[in-house]
């Protein structure tokens, strides 16, 4: 069966186990708690610390992210995107810790001039 890349653990999506629980449940919410610990892995020059659980659905995976000023937020992962509250949903998680943190946004600016740097 052909998966697109990245989408491996929805091949079973379709199957139920003897415990009548479907495969999906344990796959997805894998996936969605590697997908969100992959994100906030790449941002962590960011932040100050992440801890990624799972979300209220298999398809869900939830963050308790304390940014570098010291306040923590919650950041769910969902279909739509990356959710900070029921009205704030982003593309990005770098949209999202731009609108939330001014030291953020900082050290993101140091790494890519850093970066630059390195290849001249």
């Amino acid at each position: 069966m052909f998966a697109p890349p990245g989408f491996q653990n929805y091949i079973t999506l379709g199957f139920i186990n003897t415990n009548g629980n479907s495969h999906c449940q344990r796959s997805c919410r894998l996936h969605s708690n590697t997908e969100l610990s992959k994100a906030l892995s790449e941002q962590a020059f960011g932040l100050a610390r992440f801890d990624v659980y799972g979300g209220s659905s298999p398809h869900e995976a939830t963050a308790s992210v304390t940014l570098l000023e010291g306040r923590t937020i919650l950041i769910t992962l969902t279909a739509r995107g990356y959710q900070l509250d029921e009205n704030q949903i982003f593309e990005s998680i770098e949209g999202l810790l731009q609108a939330v943190s001014t030291a953020y946004e900082g050290k993101r600016r140091e790494a890519l001039f850093s970066r630059l740097r390195s290849l001249s």
